[in-house]
């Protein structure tokens, strides 16, 4: 089972970091998507969840891509082919200045908007991406409050975009029993 745990506002991470291991120990795939991974630092998750943020999923689709290559990656390879011997410190200074000022300015104010305007669906498209190419999340955890308008936005863009739609659950064990409860159970109550 693949599941997408949407935990923007961080209000549950002990919750989330137990069923995505419950989820990853069952065999399945966990994707814990955060607003900030600094909020989460002191969690420790099981091998084979992955933590990510939208601005990481959204950062992979191409014109996000070429926009940081022309923003960013262009002017440092013209600084390094040209900041050698004794312009180097005045071309890393001059760069440092050009990446805080104009590109950092540039990439908030204009490339991020005008990204989420031409691709509005983006962003479900990458986090459904994230699974694979073909497959999506069986179950969506909402995990807190915040990350119930986010929910709405993917399953809306999934099912218009022909995708499918993924149950929706707030805990993966309101979906999905346990296998610790399962096997806490005496044989005359199953």
């Amino acid at each position: 089972m693949q599941v997408l745990f949407l935990a923007l506002g961080a209000t549950r991470k002990r919750a989330v970091a137990e069923e995505s291991a419950a989820v990853v120990a069952a065999g399945g795939r966990a994707v814990v998507l955060v607003s900030d991974k600094k909020r989460w630092a002191g969690e420790t998750f099981a091998p084979g969840a992955e933590l990510v943020t939208l601005a990481d999923l959204e950062a992979r689709h191409l014109p996000r891509r070429v926009g940081s290559a022309m923003l960013y990656q262009a002017p440092r390879r013209v600084a390094g082919a040209v900041g050698r011997g004794p312009l180097q410190k005045k071309t890393k200074t001059a760069l440092t200045t050009y990446e805080k000022r104009v590109a950092g300015r540039v990439h908030r104010r204009l490339m991020v908007p005008l990204h989420h305007r031409v691709w509005p669906t983006a962003g479900a498209r990458m986090i459904h991406r994230c699974f694979g190419p073909a497959d999506g999340p069986d179950l969506v955890v909402v995990a807190d409050a915040l990350s119930v308008r986010r929910a709405v936005e993917l399953m809306e863009t999934w099912h218009s975009t022909g995708l499918g739609t993924p149950r929706v659950a707030y805990s993966v064990d309101s979906v999905v029993p346990s296998p610790v409860a399962a096997h806490a159970q005496p044989p005359a109550a199953r």
